[in-house]
Protein backbone atom coordinates (compact mmCIF):
# COMPACT_ATOMS: atom_id res chain seq x y z
CA UNK A 1 0.00 0.00 0.00
CA UNK A 2 2.71 2.46 0.98
CA UNK A 3 4.45 2.10 -2.38
CA UNK A 4 1.44 3.64 -4.13
CA UNK A 5 1.63 7.17 -5.53
CA UNK A 6 0.65 9.61 -2.78
CA UNK A 7 -2.73 10.70 -4.26
CA UNK A 8 -3.77 7.07 -4.78
CA UNK A 9 -2.57 6.11 -1.28
CA UNK A 10 -4.51 8.93 0.36
CA UNK A 11 -7.70 8.09 -1.55
CA UNK A 12 -7.34 4.39 -0.71
CA UNK A 13 -6.95 5.07 3.01
CA UNK A 14 -9.83 7.55 3.01
CA UNK A 15 -12.04 5.09 1.12
CA UNK A 16 -11.28 2.19 3.47
CA UNK A 17 -11.97 4.23 6.61
CA UNK A 18 -15.11 5.91 5.25
CA UNK A 19 -16.67 2.72 3.89
CA UNK A 20 -15.69 0.75 7.01
CA UNK A 21 -17.46 3.41 9.09
CA UNK A 22 -20.60 3.25 6.95
CA UNK A 23 -20.64 -0.54 7.18
CA UNK A 24 -20.15 -0.48 10.94
CA UNK A 25 -22.97 2.06 11.32
CA UNK A 26 -25.25 -0.09 9.16
CA UNK A 27 -24.48 -3.05 11.43
CA UNK A 28 -25.21 -0.98 14.52
CA UNK A 29 -28.51 0.22 13.06
CA UNK A 30 -29.47 -3.39 12.37
CA UNK A 31 -28.74 -4.33 16.00
CA UNK A 32 -25.87 -6.69 15.15
CA UNK A 33 -23.22 -7.91 17.58
CA UNK A 34 -19.53 -7.04 17.29
CA UNK A 35 -18.92 -9.77 14.70
CA UNK A 36 -21.78 -8.56 12.50
CA UNK A 37 -20.65 -4.95 12.78
CA UNK A 38 -17.07 -5.93 11.93
CA UNK A 39 -18.18 -8.08 9.00
CA UNK A 40 -20.28 -5.31 7.48
CA UNK A 41 -17.42 -2.85 7.95
CA UNK A 42 -14.97 -5.20 6.23
CA UNK A 43 -17.12 -6.19 3.26
CA UNK A 44 -18.08 -2.56 2.62
CA UNK A 45 -14.44 -1.48 2.70
CA UNK A 46 -13.04 -4.23 0.46
CA UNK A 47 -16.05 -5.49 -1.52
CA UNK A 48 -15.99 -3.09 -4.45
CA UNK A 49 -12.23 -3.22 -4.89
CA UNK A 50 -12.29 -7.02 -4.78
CA UNK A 51 -14.91 -7.20 -7.53
CA UNK A 52 -12.89 -4.76 -9.65
CA UNK A 53 -9.63 -6.66 -9.20
CA UNK A 54 -11.26 -10.01 -10.01
CA UNK A 55 -12.68 -8.53 -13.23
CA UNK A 56 -9.28 -7.27 -14.34
CA UNK A 57 -7.74 -10.60 -13.28
CA UNK A 58 -5.39 -9.39 -10.58
CA UNK A 59 -4.93 -10.18 -6.90
CA UNK A 60 -7.28 -8.10 -4.71
CA UNK A 61 -5.32 -5.31 -3.06
CA UNK A 62 -6.34 -6.19 0.50
CA UNK A 63 -4.71 -9.62 0.17
CA UNK A 64 -1.41 -7.95 -0.71
CA UNK A 65 -1.71 -5.19 1.92
CA UNK A 66 -3.52 -7.38 4.43
CA UNK A 67 -2.41 -6.00 7.78
CA UNK A 68 -2.60 -2.29 6.91
CA UNK A 69 -6.13 -2.84 5.55
CA UNK A 70 -7.25 -4.92 8.53
CA UNK A 71 -5.75 -2.40 10.94
CA UNK A 72 -7.62 0.52 9.36
CA UNK A 73 -10.90 -1.42 9.41
CA UNK A 74 -10.40 -2.60 13.00
CA UNK A 75 -9.62 0.89 14.31
CA UNK A 76 -12.66 2.28 12.51
CA UNK A 77 -14.91 -0.43 13.96
CA UNK A 78 -13.68 0.26 17.48
CA UNK A 79 -14.32 4.01 17.09
CA UNK A 80 -17.84 3.45 15.72
CA UNK A 81 -18.62 0.81 18.36
CA UNK A 82 -17.60 3.16 21.19
CA UNK A 83 -19.49 6.08 19.61
CA UNK A 84 -22.67 4.04 19.29
CA UNK A 85 -22.38 2.86 22.89
CA UNK A 86 -21.95 6.45 24.09
CA UNK A 87 -24.60 7.85 21.74
CA UNK A 88 -27.12 5.00 21.26
CA UNK A 89 -28.66 4.79 17.82
CA UNK A 90 -32.19 4.82 19.22
CA UNK A 91 -31.64 8.23 20.85
CA UNK A 92 -29.65 9.85 18.05
CA UNK A 93 -31.30 8.64 14.84
CA UNK A 94 -30.92 11.92 12.94
CA UNK A 95 -27.25 12.38 13.81
CA UNK A 96 -26.37 8.77 13.01
CA UNK A 97 -28.32 8.86 9.74
CA UNK A 98 -26.43 11.95 8.60
CA UNK A 99 -23.10 10.42 9.61
CA UNK A 100 -23.94 7.29 7.63
CA UNK A 101 -24.83 9.30 4.51
CA UNK A 102 -21.64 11.37 4.74
CA UNK A 103 -19.25 8.45 5.31
CA UNK A 104 -20.97 6.45 2.59
CA UNK A 105 -20.65 9.35 0.14
CA UNK A 106 -16.95 9.81 0.98
CA UNK A 107 -16.30 6.10 0.50
CA UNK A 108 -18.20 6.13 -2.79
CA UNK A 109 -16.21 9.11 -4.07
CA UNK A 110 -12.79 7.85 -2.97
CA UNK A 111 -13.16 4.29 -4.24
CA UNK A 112 -14.77 5.32 -7.52
CA UNK A 113 -11.72 7.44 -8.31
CA UNK A 114 -9.29 4.79 -7.03
CA UNK A 115 -10.97 2.15 -9.18
CA UNK A 116 -11.01 4.36 -12.25
CA UNK A 117 -7.32 5.18 -11.82
CA UNK A 118 -6.34 1.52 -11.40
CA UNK A 119 -8.38 0.49 -14.44
CA UNK A 120 -6.95 3.36 -16.52
CA UNK A 121 -3.38 2.46 -15.52
CA UNK A 122 -4.11 -1.19 -16.42
CA UNK A 123 -4.70 -0.07 -20.00
CA UNK A 124 -8.48 0.00 -20.19
CA UNK A 125 -10.13 2.61 -22.39
CA UNK A 126 -12.53 5.25 -21.07
CA UNK A 127 -15.71 3.15 -21.13
CA UNK A 128 -14.38 0.09 -19.28
CA UNK A 129 -12.41 2.32 -16.88
CA UNK A 130 -15.60 4.15 -15.90
CA UNK A 131 -17.49 0.87 -15.45
CA UNK A 132 -14.72 -0.59 -13.28
CA UNK A 133 -14.51 2.64 -11.30
CA UNK A 134 -18.24 2.59 -10.61
CA UNK A 135 -18.10 -1.09 -9.60
CA UNK A 136 -15.28 -0.23 -7.22
CA UNK A 137 -17.38 2.56 -5.73
CA UNK A 138 -20.77 0.86 -5.41
CA UNK A 139 -19.82 -2.80 -4.94
CA UNK A 140 -19.11 -2.67 -1.22
CA UNK A 141 -22.30 -0.73 -0.53
CA UNK A 142 -24.39 -3.32 -2.39
CA UNK A 143 -22.94 -6.16 -0.32
CA UNK A 144 -23.45 -4.13 2.87
CA UNK A 145 -27.11 -3.46 2.08
CA UNK A 146 -27.77 -7.11 1.27
CA UNK A 147 -26.20 -8.36 4.52
CA UNK A 148 -27.97 -5.65 6.53
CA UNK A 149 -31.32 -6.73 5.08
CA UNK A 150 -32.15 -3.38 3.51
CA UNK A 151 -33.14 -2.38 0.02
CA UNK A 152 -30.11 -1.73 -2.20
CA UNK A 153 -29.56 2.02 -2.60
CA UNK A 154 -28.58 2.09 -6.26
CA UNK A 155 -31.74 0.17 -7.23
CA UNK A 156 -34.08 2.26 -5.10
CA UNK A 157 -34.09 5.55 -7.01
CA UNK A 158 -31.16 7.17 -5.21
CA UNK A 159 -28.66 9.29 -7.14
CA UNK A 160 -25.78 6.98 -6.24
CA UNK A 161 -24.31 5.24 -9.28
CA UNK A 162 -24.91 8.40 -11.32
CA UNK A 163 -22.72 10.34 -8.89
CA UNK A 164 -19.98 7.73 -9.33
CA UNK A 165 -20.27 7.92 -13.13
CA UNK A 166 -19.99 11.72 -13.06
CA UNK A 167 -16.92 11.61 -10.82
CA UNK A 168 -15.22 8.87 -12.84
CA UNK A 169 -15.69 10.70 -16.14
CA UNK A 170 -14.47 13.96 -14.63
CA UNK A 171 -11.38 12.20 -13.30
CA UNK A 172 -10.52 10.87 -16.75
CA UNK A 173 -11.16 14.22 -18.43
CA UNK A 174 -8.74 16.03 -16.10
CA UNK A 175 -5.80 13.66 -16.49
CA UNK A 176 -3.64 16.34 -18.10
CA UNK A 177 -3.85 18.68 -15.08
CA UNK A 178 -1.20 17.05 -12.90
CA UNK A 179 -1.14 14.38 -10.19
CA UNK A 180 -3.53 15.72 -7.54
CA UNK A 181 -6.04 17.68 -9.61
CA UNK A 182 -7.83 14.69 -11.22
CA UNK A 183 -8.24 12.98 -7.85
CA UNK A 184 -9.50 16.08 -6.05
CA UNK A 185 -11.84 17.15 -8.84
CA UNK A 186 -13.21 13.64 -9.35
CA UNK A 187 -13.91 13.23 -5.64
CA UNK A 188 -15.42 16.71 -5.43
CA UNK A 189 -17.80 16.04 -8.33
CA UNK A 190 -18.91 12.69 -6.88
CA UNK A 191 -19.50 14.18 -3.44
CA UNK A 192 -21.32 17.21 -4.84
CA UNK A 193 -23.69 15.14 -6.94
CA UNK A 194 -24.35 12.55 -4.23
CA UNK A 195 -24.76 14.88 -1.25
CA UNK A 196 -26.52 17.51 -3.35
CA UNK A 197 -29.06 14.92 -4.45
CA UNK A 198 -29.63 13.84 -0.86
CA UNK A 199 -30.04 17.43 0.34
CA UNK A 200 -32.39 18.35 -2.51
CA UNK A 201 -34.32 15.08 -2.38
CA UNK A 202 -33.55 14.22 -6.01
CA UNK A 203 -34.46 10.71 -7.10
CA UNK A 204 -33.95 8.63 -10.22
CA UNK A 205 -37.35 7.74 -11.75
CA UNK A 206 -38.57 4.31 -10.68
CA UNK A 207 -41.39 2.07 -11.84
CA UNK A 208 -44.52 1.98 -9.68
CA UNK A 209 -44.88 -0.92 -7.29
CA UNK A 210 -47.58 -3.36 -8.36
CA UNK A 211 -49.61 -4.72 -5.48
CA UNK A 212 -50.98 -8.25 -5.81
CA UNK A 213 -54.73 -8.52 -6.33
CA UNK A 214 -57.07 -10.27 -3.93
CA UNK A 215 -56.61 -13.60 -5.69
CA UNK A 216 -52.87 -13.48 -5.05
CA UNK A 217 -52.02 -13.41 -8.77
Amino acid sequence: MFELPLPLLVMTVVGIVAFAASGAIAGARAGMDWLGVSTLAAVTAIGGGTLRDLLIVTTPGWLIDFWPTVSLIAITVVVVWVAVRVFPWQRHRTWMSRFFVITDAIGLAAFTIVGTDIAHDAGFSVGPAVVLGVISGVGGGIIRDVLAGKRISIFDGEVYALAAIAGSITFLLTQSFGNWVPFLVGVAVTLTVRLGAVAAGWQVPTLPTQKPDASGA
